[in-house]
């Protein structure tokens, strides 16, 4: 159960935004299509509507998802969080719906699941597509009956859930792929968001740039940097942000950390990401310049260019997302280490 102290994934808490009611001031934007999400929010929270965020790894899902939480009339009650990328299928019925005391080997007691603990409150679902597809059935049953079944039980049991969903993936895709249910996804995105990335967003960048160096300059004390050369501000809004502001954050708080000068300067910015460090601003070739059919090599470093992010790729380049998970096939390439990569 996560209280008043909830973990901000993103990073932004300590910020307040005037204007903004308390939840959603710790969101660092001037950017107008992430205010404008920010100001729909409120309507959002006062639904018992399921809700689908969307966006790239580091992109404040997480964030907005407490924040529906605090906004609702649920506020007060039970805010849980379940990683479905972390769940074995053996495991996770019990994870998510319980299961009774000798109901298989190893249950030497009962167990309440999730959604029995998050019981007259928020459930969010962080990595939804990752969900094993034999229990998707499962929380269908959940989300369009409010019932559950434990593990072992003989009569499925009433749940007073709100349901937040998540992904990183193209869900579109895996639905074409057999590997995410349509009528689970109809369900869980009646009302739908998505987060744009931090490349998007612009002034954002230095925003958080600023934002993230004093924070890093008042936890490890003394005379430490807070401002920027010109040359590295530059640097800053030239990189991708593969991995979004979770990204930006540990790229600023290295820089904090290795710097005792007065300015940050673009020699002190050390970046994990893929195709960053390369001197210059990471290469995005054009539409053009890829072969009908990348390589290996070249459909890894795309990939890691757009953060493991199947629906970016396939934009970029302008195929649908079926093509490219036929090529990750093709080419025995594990798109979850791709997205587990330092700086995603």
């Amino acid at each position: 159960m996560v209280g008043n102290n909830c973990h901000l994934a993103s990073g932004e808490a300590n910020f307040r935004n005037p204007g903004l009611t308390p939840p959603l001031s710790r969101i660092i934007t001037v950017y107008p299509p992430l205010l404008q999400i920010l100001a729909s929010l409120p309507l959002y929270a006062r639904s018992e509507l399921p809700v689908l965020l969307a966006g790239e790894p580091g992109t404040g899902k997480e964030l907005v998802a407490e924040a529906l939480w605090q906004l609702s009339p649920r506020g007060g009650q039970p805010f849980l969080r379940i990683n479905c990328a972390t769940l074995l299928e053996s495991l996770a019925c019990s994870e998510l719906f319980g299961h009774l005391q000798g109901s298989f080997t190893d249950a030497r007691r009962s167990r309440c699941g999730k959604f029995k603990l998050a019981h007259g409150g928020t459930l969010f679902l962080d990595e939804v597509g990752d969900l094993p597809l034999a229990i998707q059935p499962r929380l269908l049953r959940a989300v369009e009956q409010g019932e559950i079944e434990p593990v072992g039980a003989d009569a499925p049991i009433r749940v007073d859930v709100r349901l937040v969903a998540a992904s990183n993936q193209d869900l579109p895709g895996l639905m074409a792929q057999g590997r995410f249910r349509h009528d689970l996804f109809d369900r869980l995105a009646v009302l739908f968001l998505h987060l744009p990335p931090l490349r998007e967003r612009g002034e954002d960048i230095l925003l958080l740039a600023h934002h993230f160096a004093q924070g890093a300059a008042r936890l490890l004390g003394g005379e430490r940097p807070v401002g920027f050369t010109a040359a590295a501000a530059r640097r800053l809004q030239q990189h991708l942000w593969p991995g979004n502001v979770r990204e930006l954050k540990n790229v600023i708080t290295r820089a904090v950390l290795f710097n005792a000068g007065a300015l940050i300067r673009e020699r002190d910015l050390s970046f994990t990401s893929p195709l960053a460090g390369r001197g210059g601003p990471p290469y995005l070739p054009r539409v053009q310049d890829f072969p009908a059919r990348p390589g290996r090599t070249q459909l890894e470093e795309l990939l890691l260019a757009e953060g493991g992010n199947i629906s970016a790729l396939s934009r970029r380049l302008r195929v649908c997302s079926k093509t490219i998970y036929r090529w990750l096939h093709s080419h025995h390439i594990d798109l979850m280490q791709i997205r587990t990569a330092p700086g995603n």
